[in-house]
């Protein structure tokens, strides 16, 4: 059997009148389905039990030779699967969560937990998503067309990581405790964020475009928040050492460039370079681009 790319498309019926829960809706769960069986997964509306068809019009396309749905899919299957949702689903919880490949693309604002744990895939949000959006992603791209809630890409209560891999790219702005506690990985908002950005960073890399609320970097343990727009008044646990053209600057520049996010910065800029957390050691840092 050739080899195809398949798209499945489902069109929401009316809005849920609670909130859903919609980790079923993966790339990999629709894989090599027919439209009867994918609209016979699950969903959790309310503490209700109902299907996709339930909620959804599904239809499969296929755009080259030809395939025979089946069962069960594979992670192959996947990887050639792209999962088009239209509609308002910001009432669909953890949209996204724990997908490893495939494409995935959401017509509309998505709800809590958008692309949580993911490790692989891309999965493009034309809208807003909600609070804790890619919290503890290990890989993948998820792009956010809109602004996106609290704690995207942080950690969960309790846990002590948060984001370890993959790329986190906002085009609007972002709430409070952005990248909070994550150990890897790259985070770029191109508007603004809230309070406590990239708040005890153990690793990776945030951008922030806009300006950036109080607290940023406070008590980071290691990693880099890029700040394009200034900065307010850094913790006094934050020392200032020079003022430089960093060569991860051209490198992040070059790499959003590719993503079709190229920062109005160019990529020669300078930076004022403080480290910090004292508290934490001081091996984090933090990059002020310098006005002058």
């Amino acid at each position: 059997m050739d080899a195809v790319t398949t798209t499945v498309t489902l069109s929401l019926k009316e809005v849920p009148p609670v909130p859903v829960e919609a980790e079923s809706l993966i790339p990999e769960q629709v894989a090599g389905k027919d439209e009867a069986h994918i609209g016979r997964l699950p969903l959790l509306v309310g503490k209700v039990p109902e299907t996709v068809a339930d909620w959804f019009h599904v239809s499969v396309s296929q755009t080259a030779g030809t395939a025979e749905g089946t069962a069960e899919g594979t992670a192959e299957d996947a990887g050639h699967t792209a999962l088009v949702l239209r509609g308002d689903l910001t009432r669909f919880k953890r949209l996204g969560e724990g997908m490893s490949c495939g494409r995935m693309v959401v017509d509309g604002p998505s709800g809590f937990h958008t692309g949580a744990r993911m490790s692989g895939g891309s999965l493009i949000i034309n809208g807003d998503a909600g609070d804790f959006s890619g919290a503890h992603m290990r890989g993948g791209l998820l792009v956010i067309r809109g602004n996106v809630g609290h704690y995207a890409a942080a950690a969960y209560r309790g846990e002590t990581k948060g984001m370890r891999g993959g790329t986190l790219i906002v085009a609007g702005s972002a709430g409070q405790m952005l990248g909070a506690r994550m150990r890897r990985g790259l985070i770029c908002v191109l508007g603004d964020t809230g309070d406590v950005t990239g708040f005890n960073m153990k690793a990776g890399t945030i951008i922030v475009t806009g300006t950036s609320g109080a607290r940023v970097g406070a008590r980071m343990v290691r990693g880099t928040v890029v700040l394009l727009s200034g900065a307010p008044a850094l913790l006094p646990t934050f020392s200032y050492d020079c003022t430089y053209q960093p060569v991860i600057w051209t490198l992040l520049h070059r790499y959003l460039a590719q993503q079709g996010f190229a920062p109005v910065v160019d990529p020669w800029t300078r930076f004022r370079h403080y480290s910090g957390d004292a508290n934490e050691g001081g091996r984090g840092e933090v990059l002020v681009r310098d006005p002058s």
